[in-house]
């Protein structure tokens, strides 16, 4: 078994050393160990030498032994970590969670020997790359209330989070896809009640988590670190399919043929449930459930005046309906629902609905019907 030590301190080092190999002897495993003073030169040796396993210290001046970790997930995600740090103590828990293990300094000879085994039994468990894993051709995300997998035709499953920040940071990178999001930003908008250090354990922490529920899933999806380690990038790949942004595509391409392709806006309209990430309650997700409720209108609206002009006055009714109580206040949707009562003779349901609006505004915000229709009713000698 490989072992690569880094610390910056020579006689840590050393120490670490002896002690390893004696408890290496003392298991019976046979080690190849190698020692670094500079944590600069670590990703290097870590490509040459193909260690199995890395002892990082977490404070080195050129670079955190958290930077470094990052670095050997993105790109040697079969090595395993051990954490050596002298203090810090908010960021144990959150190593546990990320690393193989952390021991703290003074190294003690007891807490060592529980590291090594723990080593050694991961090593008798067979890699992510061994294990098998979802066809890789067929994966779809689902965002419409829980974020959801689907793998070819099999049943949506929820992934196997380890911490609910996890979840959310995938999220939002998902929708960021193909964008650099910095950091600082993740920080900000994930862990705002933490300092700089305690948060950052807790992103790469976050980070790693998703990229091992990735390959355990085969979902052909990566985060790479970008701008100096500074930023995230998350990339889908080809054979992963986002359902929101196949429903928008096809809505859209749906759209813009001469003439519109109804039929199938029809379908897309009604497969769509309003629901982008609903059961999750992230605030930064606002933004695109009103971006996609705002084209689901648009399009609907279109449907509505459509159908219409084809007799279909039941069909456009249920849209405009939808329509009202996703925009109550939109006053060319409640004239369109009076005139198709009127349409389809459904004059009981015109004076309940015109009074509902007239509270509707007047409680709400405090204004009378809107002209258009106030005018409508005034004009069929209805009453307020």
């Amino acid at each position: 078994m490989r072992l690569l030590l880094v610390d910056d301190e020579r006689l840590a080092l050393i120490l670490l050393e002896k002690e390893l190999r004696s408890v290496a002897e003392k298991s019976g495993v046979p080690v190849e160990i190698v020692a670094l003073q500079s944590p600069g030169s670590v990703m290097a040796e870590a490509e040459k030498w193909r260690p199995d396993v890395v002892f990082l210290d977490i404070h080195m001046p050129e670079i955190s032994g958290l930077q470094i970790a990052e670095m050997l997930q993105e790109r040697r995600p079969e090595i395993m970590v051990v954490f050596m740090t002298a203090f810090d103590s908010y960021a144990l828990e959150a190593f546990e969670l990320s690393a193989i293990d952390y021991v703290l300094k003074p190294l003690v000879r007891d807490r060592l020997e529980k590291t090594f085994k723990r080593i050694v039994a991961r090593r008798e468990v067979p890699d992510i790359e061994e294990l098998p894993v979802q066809d890789a051709k067929s994966h779809v995300i689902l965002c419409s209330g829980t974020l959801l997998v689907q793998s070819g035709i099999g049943e949506p499953e929820l992934p196997k989070w380890r911490t609910a920040k996890a979840q959310e940071l995938f999220a939002y990178l998902l929708l960021r896809r193909g964008a650099t999001v910095h950091k600082s930003t993740i920080l900000e908008l994930l862990f705002p009640e933490l300092g700089m250090k305690p948060a950052m354990a807790r992103l790469y922490t976050a980070i790693y988590q998703i990229r091992q529920c990735m390959a355990l899933m085969g979902l052909d999806i990566t985060i790479q670190n970008i701008s100096m380690q500074e930023a995230y990038i998350l990339r889908v790949g080809e054979n992963v399919t986002i359902e929101n942004e196949r429903w928008e595509q096809e809505l859209l391409v749906a759209a813009e043929q001469e003439p519109p392709l109804y039929n199938r806006i029809e379908e897309l309209l009604a497969d769509y449930d309003g629901g982008y990430l609903r059961d999750h309650d992230y605030v930064w997700a606002e933004g695109e459930q009103a971006r996609l409720s705002g084209l689901w209108m648009s399009h609907a609206r279109k449907l509505a005046a459509y159908l219409e002009t084809q007799g279909r006055e039941d069909e456009a009714l249920k849209l405009y309906v939808r329509l009202q109580e996703m925009d109550p206040y939109q006053e060319s949707d409640g004239l369109a629902i009076l005139k198709l009562y009127e349409r389809l003779g459904q004059y009981d349901k015109i004076i309940g609905y015109t009074a509902q609006l007239e509270n509707l505004f007047m409680e709400e915000l405090g204004l009378p019907l809107p002209p258009s229709i106030a005018s409508w009713r005034e004009e069929r000698g209805l009453r307020s």
